[in-house]
């Protein structure tokens, strides 16, 4: 979550997966860097190619397992 000209704000975490890694690990790796949130990957939700920048996505549903986000 981000505040900034008096409005809240809000974006997924993301990662870039190097060829060999595994998405869930990256997913999981990423929410705690960029949140402080401790998550186990449960299912994954659907892909998309980004239309604007053709880099293809992955969305997962994750459970919260400990940790305030930051």
């Amino acid at each position: 979550c981000r505040r900034g000209d008096g409005a809240l704000s809000w974006q997924f975490p993301a990662g870039m997966i190097k060829p060999g890694a595994s998405s869930q690990v990256v997913t999981v790796q990423e929410t705690h860097a960029e949140t402080g949130v401790h998550s186990a990957v449960r299912a994954h939700l659907g892909s998309r190619v980004h239309p604007v920048t053709g880099v293809s996505c992955d969305y997962w549903l994750c459970e919260h397992l400990a940790g305030e986000a930051e």
